[in-house]
């Protein structure tokens, strides 16, 4: 019968659209009121809520008791008053919706979370809603009971039952004229009314009666109902707790003047119990947490830590919804209007971490956001620090468009706490950022904290980009992190560089074969003779892990190009030169590339060509050897010194260096990052300059780039067959020698006329130059005093002997 009255009341409610809620399943407990209650939803946004229906025709006899509790609902509000949302009366029913809520009684079965200490909390919350009416609102519940109460999702109790509701200024109290229309009424009323009747109220202290109901109400929660009011008054304390049985007994007491009322037995309760005997009883933490939160935009800085430290405590006693609806949009206020601080806001993301998702981004996500351009520094730190807490329960729109601008000021910022914390915060924003955000802004900010003045930050910053590597791009994350890693091998800073290494370790997969032979390997080599021994054994893992790459790329590789000369081949498919012998040469492309071998070998060919000349002239050749090869070639007496760089070759300074390397005497400052179109990086420094200053760890610019820079590839080859070219022979050498012979002390340039086919001339021309070797060097080491790069004692003379 229940359940089709409840169809028939929903299809009722749905179909009339001036009440705008839809009700759902009956509400089943132990009903002495005039309300049937049921669960219900708003139409509009669907917000879960209750029903209160009175059905007219079957109580028309109470529907002045219905009509009243409506009207009171209506105007009086209080914390501990069911909050009413809207209210509606036509000529079958009148129907209150209110928050959602649960019957008291339903609630007190689960003796597992209604414990004592929540019972009294729930005890507390109604006797200031009672004091409140009795008091404040000068008015007279009369209907004090354990069905007048609910709970609300937040585990607070509500007060209900306003059938009888009178205020002591009314001309025509309800109380004095329908107080018998209550269900079970003489069972509950007080003793002087159940003998005088409902009029003698008016010739007591109104809040009298309500401190008997309220007696009551403590005996029918911890004992259950009751069925005559001999057991109210009966001395036997039952299942009440110790310190509550001595004032419930003054709130139940026979005569009216010996009564105590509401107010006081609240009073008493939070007093001292040393002070006041069985007091006490209300002072729980429930209690006086719960009171803390209202006031928590007020509080100093001392009281709010004090609270931090007590809940964090006392948190498991609360029941969980209290902490998500209640605590958690108190802390939110405080957090975004009264400056709570970090330890608010950590407490607050613990809170949260139990919050579904859509809940999250409605109470939480807005605050979090303003958080992030926050002036103070101790809150952006709390918001990176707990960044794990609540990142995966924001969608990636909001991070990318919303947070993450504001992040990247943390990477400039002044506070070297904020900057550092900012890169650490980068390993748990990179999975939501979008690839435009990764690839342009985040390098441009992590390209300027590698370069940071505080060595941690530096190496957090490797750890970031080697952690990174696979989420960025892959047209550019190999020539970036090349850069990246060559440049903090440099550092000088040892856990810098140990960083380095080892990031280059775990990221090889990124790297091909080829910038690993070209790039990392000759990046990687110096550490392995550092000064710390962790950074050497690094090395010497990475080095292993790189070499056994190359081995096993090399493998794979076929045998084709084997037979091919030393020497480039022609860029038009023409024949490959052959390799010089004793009696003639070919001529050799410009292409011949600077920095290999065959730079090597073919300068010593024309050198070795220009002594074949001077023998077809009329100058004797030195004794040949029998070995073809060009290695033997350059052992003769002729061509020895030519064949040693660091003897016969003069360093030319980075400014005549036709390939850009060298020092140039300045320290090397890094362009602005915002518009380099490499995202901050710039190319990989594996041969250049040093941006970092320590004394101890500057390292010398390449000395191979530095000796071959100077030379010209693109100078005329020579042929020994052709006389004619005895010329651009002469013309070859004095260019070659050019650096040196600008330097000679006695300021005098050797004379080499066309008639170097004597053996005068020849005599002539190759003191000349070795008068000129021991000046070079000098003067190359006194230019290397005026740059970054400090002289690192090495003979330069021994400069070949490694070769």
């Amino acid at each position: 019968m229940d359940f089709l009255k409840s169809t028939i009341a929903s299809i009722a409610a749905k179909a009339n659209t001036a009440f705008p809620y839809s009700l759902g399943e009956k509400i089943e407990f132990q009903n002495d009121t005039i309300w049937n209650v049921y669960h219900a939803t708003r139409r509009s946004d669907n917000l879960a809520c209750c029903v209160f229906e009175f059905d007219i025709n079957s109580q028309r006899s109470r529907l002045p008791l219905a009509r009243n509790a409506m009207k009171k609902l209506r105007t009086m509000r209080y914390p501990g008053i069911i909050k009413v949302l809207d209210t509606y009366e036509n000529e079958q029913s009148i129907l209150i919706a209110t928050e959602s809520v649960v019957p008291l009684d339903v609630v007190l079965q689960n003796r597992e979370i209604m414990n004592n200490e929540a019972m009294k909390w729930g005890l507390y919350l109604v006797a200031n809603t009672v004091k409140f009416i009795n008091v404040d609102a000068s008015s007279i519940h009369g209907n004090i009971r354990q069905s007048s109460i609910f709970v609300a999702d937040t585990g607070e109790w509500r007060l209900s039952g306003f059938e009888l509701l009178t205020s002591t200024k009314e001309e025509e109290p309800v109380i004095y004229t329908f107080g018998g229309l209550v269900p079970d009424s003489r069972r509950f009323a007080a003793p002087e009314v159940n003998k005088g009747g409902w009029d003698i109220l008016k010739k007591q202290p109104h809040h009298l009666v309500d401190s008997y109901l309220f007696g009551v109400l403590i005996f029918e929660i911890f004992n259950g109902r009751f069925s005559t009011a001999d057991q109210i008054q009966s001395s036997a304390r039952k299942n009440i707790p110790a310190e509550l049985f001595g004032p419930f007994k003054k709130l139940v007491q026979a005569l009216p003047r010996q009564r105590a009322s509401v107010k006081q037995f609240i009073d008493v309760g939070k007093e001292d119990s040393k002070v006041t005997p069985g007091g006490g009883f209300f002072k729980t933490d429930l209690i006086q947490l719960s009171e803390s939160v209202d006031s928590l935009n007020v509080q100093s800085e001392h009281e709010r830590e004090s609270f931090i430290r007590d809940f964090q405590r006392a948190r498991s006693k609360f029941p969980p919804n209290y902490l998500r609806l209640k605590i958690l949009p108190q802390l939110v206020s405080c957090i975004e209007f009264g400056g709570g601080g970090p330890k608010l806001f950590a407490l607050l993301l613990d809170i949260a971490q139990n919050v579904e998702q859509d809940e999250f981004q409605a109470a939480v996500m807005p605050t979090i956001v303003k958080l992030y351009s926050s002036p103070d520094r101790t809150v952006r730190i709390a918001l990176l620090e707990n960044l794990n807490k609540y990142i995966d329960k924001l969608p990636n729109k909001v991070i990318n468009d919303k947070i993450f601008p504001e992040l990247l000021n943390g990477f400039s910022d002044i506070a070297p706490a904020i900057r550092e914390q900012t890169v650490k915060s980068v390993l748990v924003f990179v999975p939501k950022l979008s690839d435009r955000n990764i690839n342009n802004d985040l390098l441009r900010s992590l390209a300027r904290t590698q370069n940071d003045e505080q060595p941690g930050i530096r190496t957090n910053t490797t750890i970031c980009l080697g952690k990174i590597a696979h989420n960025l791009g892959p047209h550019t994350r190999s020539r970036v992190l090349v850069t990246a890693f060559t440049r903090s091998l440099k550092d000088p800073f040892v856990h810098a560089r140990n960083a380095a290494l080892m990031a280059l370790a775990v990221t090889i997969d990124i790297f091909s074969p080829e910038d690993c032979c070209s790039k990392l390997l000759p990046a990687i080599c110096p550490s392995l003779l550092d000064k710390e021994k962790i950074v050497r054994s690094q090395a010497h893992k990475t080095l292993e892990i790189y070499l056994a790459k190359v081995t096993s790329h090399a493998a794979t590789m076929s045998d084709a190009g084997s037979a091919q000369p030393l020497t480039s081949a022609p860029a038009s498919g023409t024949a490959a030169p052959k390799l010089p012998d004793m009696q003639e040469t070919s001529e050799v492309s410009s292409e011949s590339s600077w920095g290999g071998w065959n730079a090597i070998n073919g300068f010593a060919k024309r050198l070795v060509n220009d002594e074949i000349g001077d023998v077809d002239h009329g100058v004797p050749p030195p004794r040949a050897s029998t070995d073809s090869s060009v290695s033997s070639i350059a052992n003769s007496k002729g061509t020895t010194e030519y064949l040693s760089p660091g003897s016969s070759v003069t360093r030319p300074s980075s400014s005549t260096s036709s390939l850009g390397f060298g020092s140039s005497g300045v320290r090397f400052e890094p362009e602005p990052v915002d518009g380099d179109d490499d995202f901050g990086w710039g190319e990989s420094d594996i041969d250049g300059d040093n941006t970092f200053t320590d004394s101890n760890h500057k390292q010398e610019a390449d000395d191979e780039a530095d000796d071959w820079a100077g030379f010209d590839t693109t100078a005329p080859t020579r042929s020994v067959r052709a006389p004619n070219h005895a010329p651009a022979k002469i013309t070859t050498r004095t260019t070659v020698s050019s650096a040196a012979t600008t330097r000679v002390p006695n300021g005098n340039k050797p004379s080499i006329s066309t008639t170097a086919r004597s053996m005068t001339a020849v005599a002539a021309s190759k003191k000349t130059i070795a008068g000129t070797k021991s000046h070079s060097i000098a003067a190359h080491k006194e230019q290397k005093k005026g740059s970054k790069f400090a002289d690192t004692g090495i003979d330069e003379d021994d400069w070949g002997e490694g070769w």
